[in-house]
């Protein structure tokens, strides 16, 4: 019995060991995050980390911004495309993503005040940001999320 055992084991370690690292579908985790507090006129940085068994990364990022705050205003553009530089074709890497205030992160179209503020202050966006990317062969990866990220205004 102990010999049944102790080959069961040995095999499922083999097996273990000669399967691929990476997978068809991509792969993407968030290696860095900037900030989570974003000045008027920042900058947020994210560093992603990818992995595909094919290398077949598309041109693009996709991006969904979720706006979070409790009073619900009318908002931007929250699905964004980000262009992916062009690379070889790599079955490992990073993609780093700057998304900057104006054109990618208020959200709300008109901000409201913060209740007592003289002068008074606009509410800061507090979003919940997804990723994902697409591969050449139409796989789909899991979505990041990065947040909540508090853009100030």
């Amino acid at each position: 019995m102990k010999k049944l055992l102790l080959a069961v084991v040995v095999l499922v370690v083999l097996l273990a060991c000669n399967k691929d690292k990476y997978q068809t579908k991509p792969q993407i985790s968030v290696k860095s995050v900037a900030t989570d507090d974003v000045p008027v006129n920042g900058v947020l940085s994210v560093v992603l980390s990818y992995t595909d068994k094919e290398g077949d990364i598309s041109d693009s990022l996709f991006i969904k911004k979720i706006r979070l705050n409790k009073t619900v205003v009318a908002t931007l553009r929250d699905s964004l495309k980000y262009k992916i530089p062009d690379m070889p074709d790599y079955s490992k890497g990073e993609i780093t993503v700057a998304l900057d205030y104006q054109n990618n992160l208020i959200s709300a179209v008109n901000a409201p005040p913060i209740q007592g503020t003289n002068p008074p202050q606009l509410q800061p966006d507090t979003l919940l940001i997804r990723m994902w990317i697409h591969d050449k062969a139409g796989n789909t990866s899991d979505t990041v999320n990065v947040g909540p990220v508090a853009v100030r205004r």
